[in-house]
Parts: structure tokens; sequence; C-alpha cells
């Protein structure tokens, strides 16, 4: 199955791995963490709880990976997502080694509140194949899905690691169902990326908030309530591998 998605969408995906690395310009390899707006935010959520709610993007840049915080919040309900995009210009992979239940606690959300695990599953997407699991806030009953997604893996890799990887999650209102796979479907299918898996001219308005000259980007993203944010933010996962050589395959 995931062989099917891959062939599929391989050209696209390409395609919009050059537009999002090439945020980060020749000669300015130094990293930086920043808001993110119109012209560089590259996560979109367009569920219909989400798609005309406030956005909130900040974005991490070094040589060797573009990594971006969004942050959605709509009536009651919140998303959390990072995405991490590879430099395909070298030979960089990203590092990514977390399980859902190790990805959710990284959240200051899920850590302030304390979590109970339900079921767990996998689902194809557009962007290939997205594990998944349930979890309950423990102290407020609200629903959550925590997901996870690696594409695109490094051929010149002697591992074949990934260079993209999104994760997140998303919770609904406190006391409501835990969510059908009906909608964690709907949610995973309406994460969308600007120039991989829709046009990157797409209308797009993402803003910082009111307080961004006193609240920086950094902080924003790991956390300045005790409901959002990741505090590992930026996770730096960038890894440079070494091309095999032709005596490598010989052996």
């Amino acid at each position: 199955m995931f062989e099917a998605f891959q062939s599929k969408f391989m050209a696209p995906l390409f395609v919009g791995a050059l537009a999002l690395t090439g945020c980060q310009t020749a000669g300015n390899s130094g990293p930086s963490v920043a808001w993110s707006g119109v012209d560089d935010a590259a996560i979109l959520l367009t569920t219909d709880e989400f798609k005309y709610a406030p956005s909130r993007h900040v974005v991490f840049n070094d040589m060797w990976q573009r990594e971006e915080y969004a942050l959605f919040q709509g009536d009651d309900v919140q998303s959390e997502i990072i995405l991490s995009v590879a430099n395909e210009r070298d030979t960089i992979v990203l590092t990514y080694e977390m399980t859902i239940p190790r990805m959710v606690q990284t959240w200051n959300i899920a850590r302030n509140h304390g979590v109970a695990w339900g079921n767990k599953g996998q689902i194809g997407t557009a962007l290939g194949s997205y594990f998944y699991q349930h979890f309950t806030l423990a102290d407020n009953n609200r629903p959550c899905v925590g997901f996870a997604n690696e594409w695109d893996a490094r051929q010149d890799d002697p591992n074949h690691r990934y260079s993209k990887v999104l994760f997140g999650y998303s919770c609904g209102k406190v006391g409501d169902a835990p969510f059908s796979e009906a909608q964690v479907t709907n949610l995973l299918d309406n994460i969308l990326i600007r120039g991989i898996t829709t046009r990157r001219n797409i209308r797009f308005e993402p803003a910082p908030p009111a307080n961004a000259n006193t609240t920086g980007a950094r902080s924003f993203a790991q956390g300045n309530t005790p409901d959002t944010g990741n505090a590992s933010f930026p996770f730096n996962m960038g890894y440079k591998f070494t091309e095999p050589t032709g005596d490598t395959f010989l052996r």
C-alpha cells in the first residue's frame, strides 16, 4: 500500500521539497528561529473546525533542515503540528525515532494533563501512511489523537532514511466522545503542505500573535501557556550521511 502511494506522489513530493528547502538562502546557513507569515508558512489544516480559525507558525532553519511548528485553535478545539524537511541539496536525512506515545508526551498539553491511551492504527493518505493513536487527557476527559508520518526516503542513503517527517496531535472539546475512525481519516486527509500536497500560491493567511513583539517566536513554539507548545522545539533531526562508494557496493 505504501509503495502505491509512494509511486503516485513521488514527483510532486520532490518538487515541493525544493520549494520548502529553498527558503534558506546561500550564505545564510546559520540557525534561526522566526515567526512565519504568508510567504513561508507551509502547514495547513482544512477540516471544518480549523479551516477559518487563526493559526500561528514558527520556523527553524539551518543548513541541514527546515522545521515548522504550527498551532491551530478553533472553537474549543486545538491541534499542534511539526513538519521537518531535510535539505535535499546535501546528503541529509532526518533521525525521527519516536513512537506515538513518546511523541505525544513531548507536547506540553499532554505533560500537563496526563494521558490515558486508546486504540492505535494506520491510515494511508496523499502523504503516505500515517500511524496514529487515540488518547484522552486524563484530568478533563478531553478526546485527542496523536499522529506521525515519515516519507520520501533518500535512496542514496545506505539506510534509506526519510527526508520528511510530520507529527502532532489534535484534541476535541472537553467531554466529547473519542474521535471516530472517520474523523481521524478526515483530519489526516486535511493536513496539507503548500508546495507538496497543494499549490504553493494557495490563499493562506497565518499571522504572529498580537503580542509577537514581546513574545519571542522560540518561546511561543516551546510553550508560553500550559496547553500549547513543545519544549523540545526545534528537534533538530538533521543527520549528514556518507554516500556509499563503488567499493562498498562490491563487498
